[in-house]
Formats: structure tokens, C-alpha cells, sequence
């Protein structure tokens, strides 16, 4: 349990001022210092995993001011402590230092996300996240050439299982299946399918037909996924026979990798693509034809997109520290870039109910919010120790995963309860899904019987459209 900030305050007292309640927090940074016997602070330093240098270790232990939370947090746990009490004296200084300052609540950590104590240690930064679609469990991906793949359980976030092996080498993005029975990852110029109920692989990796960075997609209907990378093509493969469904052009250009994000569309027909060239484009997925021409307004690589839940807009974040929404339909942007960051961003995700959308910093290390609707920040940002390049939303909505170069993935809890007709439509859609599954297997596997008796014949229109890189 959260330790309650406001009992360090009496209940006749008026509110603690920051002073007072910077001066309770390092009283208490002090005692537990003290307790583990005063280490050095480059000890400290490599407790941390070296993610905090021993300079920034001494000024969190003299907390001359409000430090970092990230940064509390790693320090608390090398010195054995309980972070969420921390957290908790933490919050009472920022809230009580706003209150001086005349800000509004919406300014304290986070806006409507707050942290809830629960953490999933690595041993290497953390470079990717995913939930499940039924968001009872979650995917990581380890930076480096020997990355891990683990699963793990939300509610109480143990491991599930060992990590899913690889070939030793890059995994570069994760992606469920729609229906959740599969989870794929791309890198090291191959495709990978794991079981996920079972851990099992699922079939021989496939050969990718690029090296460099590999991103990512499953088409919303299951049937496809999509795989970007080193060259302008994405590649469509069928899930379920493992062999190509057909190419993409994307006319993107880049020395050395061309395509660093895609996604689809929610009804499928569209595929978005970000680019190293610092455009994004729009293509039909049954054609490979371009749908308008690119967007152009970042001023250097793209590095995430994504698109609302309704379809109408499409997020695009860049290495030129700017947030940019456009217009699916017209291709233009609707407001000005949103800016905050301090050097690249490094990914998009947009709450599931479309209103609120998460970008995440490397080189800053924090995760901000903003309301989609209004074009502008909400509450102060989410703090790591070190860059964060991976954020995910709960397919309910209520949590937000976040992760990094500190090696830790952290969840964050919003302030309203789960949303019934978020988790009503999140099981509507997976039915259909898992309805569309079962009738393509069962007409593949006749397709496949009626092949085997006459030699000659030939597949129906739907399975033709796979074959070009269409189908939904």
C-alpha cells in the first residue's frame, strides 16, 4: 500500500509548505542513507545499473531541491528502501511547491496519471512494450544485440514463463496478433511467431527482405502483418501460411534505413509509413498505390505514427523534437507542431478512447500528455532517469506502461477507473476477430482440399487479394 504523504501533515495543521515538505523528504533520504551505512555515491552509481552517475546520485541524497522522481526512485532502491513511500513524500513536495507557485492541480505529476509502485526490473534498457489485446499481460524488448523478449503479468508484474528466445540478436519492435494468440518480432532480418499461451515458436522465422532497423503491424482483420526496414519496400505476409502476400513501395529514401515506423489504419484499407527522408505517407493496402502525396513538415527523421481510433487523424513524431497531428482525408496538418520535448521523440501512443495521446523523449527522459482535442499539454510530465523509448496504453485505458533506458518498465495508473464501453468494445472486437479467424482457416482449409483434387484450380477473389497485399 501507497504510504499517505498527508500524515507527515497534523490534522489541525494548514497545508505543509514545499520547504517544509522538500525538508520531510530529505530528512528521510537521510535516515535511510544513514541505515545502509553512508556508501559512496559511486557505489550508489553502480547500484543503479550505472543509469544515474555518482554526480546525480549526491544531489538526490542532499536534496538541496526537488529531485528527478525517476532519479529518487533508483536511488531509494539501491539503498534498499521502499520507493512507493518515496513516491508518496515526493508527491506531497511537488503538490505543496505548486501551491505556492499558484498553479492548478492538473500541473502535479502527471495530470491524470500517477504511479502506482508496480515495476518490471531488466538488466538492459528497455526498448519496447505491447499489451495484450485482452491487457491481462504485456510484452518487453531489451535494447542490444543479444535483446530478450519476456512476458509478463500486469496485476502483479511477475515474469511469465522464460524469455522467448532469439537467434541472439536485435529485436527491434514487438506487435500482438488482434486476436492475441500470437506475438511477432521483427529484427536481426527476421520475422519471429511465438505462441503465447505456450511460449512455443510458432513455424521457422522468416527471412525479411531488408537488414537495418525492422518495424512492425498487424492488419486489423488478422490475416496480414507488415514489415518495414532498411530498404522503401514493406513487405505483407499471410499469417497463416508464412509465405508473401505482397510489397509495398514507399518511394521513402535514406542512406541507411529508409522506414522507421508503420501502422494501419482501424478499418484496415490504409497503411502509414514514416521515414528517415522526414516524410510520412499513405498508401491503400489492396493496391500498394500512394494515397495523396507525402507529408511534409518535420525537418528531419520521422520516428513514430500512429493513428486515432477513429481513423480521422494521424500522430507523427520526430527527431526535430516536435508532435504533428494531420488530417487523414486532406493530408494537412490541423495545428501547429506540439512542442515540449528536448531533442528526439521517440514514439506516439494514443489513449484508447482517442482523447489523450503520449509521446516519449530520449534524450529528456519524460513521457508527456496531451489532450488531442485542445492541442496541448496536460499535467507535468513522467519522469525516467534516462531516455524512454517505449510507452503503451492498457487497451482499457486506465494504465500507461513506460520504459527505457533505466532499465525499468513502470506503469502509471489514471485517475478514472476502467472505462465499461472501452473494455465492451475491446470484447466485441475480439470476437469478430476470432469469428474471422476461424472462417478463413476453415476456407483455406477447403481451398487447400479442392486444390488436391483438381490441380488446376484456382483461389477465390479474397485469397487473390492476399496474394497482392490486400485483405482484411
Amino acid at each position: 500500500m501507497v504510504w499517505d504523504a498527508r500524515s507527515t501533515m497534523s490534522e489541525n495543521s494548514s497545508p505543509t509548505s514545499g520547504e517544509e515538505a522538500l525538508a520531510a523528504l530529505r530528512d528521510r533520504l537521510q535516515e535511510l542513507y544513514r541505515r545502509r551505512g553512508r556508501p559512496s555515491y559511486r557505489e550508489l552509481a553502480r547500484l543503479t545499473g550505472q543509469a544515474l552517475s555518482h554526480t546525480t546520485v549526491g544531489m538526490v541524497i542532499h536534496c538541496r531541491k526537488l529531485p528527478r522522481l525517476g532519479q529518487l526512485e533508483l536511488v531509494v532502491e539501491a539503498l534498499d528502501g521502499d520507493p512507493e513511500a518515496y513516491q508518496a513524500l515526493w508527491l506531497a513536495a511537488d503538490e505543496a511547491d505548486s501551491a505556492a507557485a499558484g498553479t492548478s492541480a492538473p500541473a502535479r505529476l502527471g495530470g491524470p496519471y500517477r504511479p502506482t509502485g508496480t515495476a518490471f526490473p531488466h538488466t538492459e534498457a528497455i526498448g519496447g512494450v505491447a499489451f495484450h489485446p485482452d491487457g491481462r499481460l504485456l510484452a518487453t524488448r531489451t535494447e542490444g544485440r543479444n535483446a530478450t523478449v519476456r512476458l509478463w503479468d500486469v496485476a502483479t508484474g511477475s515474469p511469465l514463463g522464460d524469455p522467448l528466445t532469439t537467434r541472439n540478436g536485435w529485436v527491434h519492435e514487438l506487435a500482438f496478433h488482434p486476436d492475441g494468440h500470437l506475438l511477432a518480432a521483427a529484427g536481426d532480418a527476421a520475422l519471429r511467431l511465438w505462441d503465447v499461451t505456450t511460449g512455443e515458436p510458432v513455424g521457422a522465422p522468416l527471412t525479411l527482405h531488408s537488414t537495418g532497423h525492422q518495424t512492425v503491424a498487424f492488419h486489423p482483420g488478422g490475416r496480414l502483418i507488415a514489415v518495414g526496414g532498411g530498404d522503401d519496400t514493406v513487405r505483407l505476409w499471410d499469417v497463416t501460411t508464412g509465405r508473401p502476400a505482397g510489397d509495398v513501395r514507399t518511394g521513402h529514401r535514406h542512406p541507411v534505413f529508409a522506414i522507421r515506423s508503420l501502422t494501419f489504419h482501424p478499418e484496415g484499407r490504409l497503411l502509414a509509413t514514416a521515414g528517415n527522408d522526414a516524410t510520412v505517407r499513405l498508401f491503400d493496402v489492396i493496391t500498394g498505390e500512394p494515397v495523396g502525396g507525402p507529408l511534409v513538415g518535420h525537418k528531419s527523421e520521422v520516428t513514430g505514427v500512429v493513428f486515432h481510433p477513429d481513423g480521422h487523424l494521424l500522430v507523427s513524431t520526430g527527431n526535430d523534437a516536435t508532435v504533428r497531428l494531420w488530417d487523414v482525408m486532406t493530408g494537412e496538418p490541423v495545428c501547429s507542431p506540439l512542442m515540449g520535448h528536448i531533442g528526439f521523440v521517440s514514439e506516439p501512443a494514443l489513449h484508447p478512447d482517442g482523447r489523450l495521446l503520449a509521446t516519449a523523449g530520449l534524450e529528456d527522459g519524460d513521457v508527456r500528455l496531451w489532450d488531442v482535442s485542445a492541442h496541448r499539454p496536460v499535467g507535468e510530465p513522467l519522469s525516467h532517469s534516462g531516455a524512454v523509448r517505449a510507452l503503451a496504453f492498457h487497451p482499457d485505458g486506465h494504465l500507461l506502461a513506460t520504459g527505457g533506458n533505466d532499465a525499468t518498465l513502470r506503469l502509471w495508473r489514471g485517475e478514472s477507473t476502467p472505462e465499461p464501453h472501452l473494455s465492451r468494445r475491446r470484447a466485441d472486437r475480439l470476437r469478430a476477430r476470432l469469428t474471422a479467424v476461424r472462417e478463413d482457416r476453415d476456407r483455406l482449409a477447403r481451398e487447400v482440399a479442392a486444390l488436391g483434387a483438381a490441380p488446376g484450380a484456382e483461389l477465390d477473389e479474397p485469397s487473390r487479394q492476399v496474394q497482392r497485399g490486400g485483405g482484411r
